[in-house]
């Protein structure tokens, strides 16, 4: 089983980089960096708030812990 902060964590990053880098692949390496940046501190502030954690358990029930 996986814990719940860091699959919610990937369920929400994973897209969120891959939506960024097809939107900005033409635009240079800089501006991708820059929105996975925001991303990735996005994603923290909502781990830290336990926001990942509830996304995960509403989505994946039985691969993660009940807390």
């Amino acid at each position: 089983m996986i814990p719940a902060e860091i699959a919610g964590a990937l369920i929400l990053a994973v897209p969120a980089l891959i939506a960024a880098w097809i939107a900005l692949r033409r635009q240079g390496m800089a501006l991708f960096l820059f929105a996975a940046a925001l991303i990735v501190l996005g994603v923290g502030y909502l781990t830290l708030t336990g926001a990942t954690a509830d996304i995960a358990r509403g989505l994946l029930p039985g691969l993660v812990p009940a807390g």
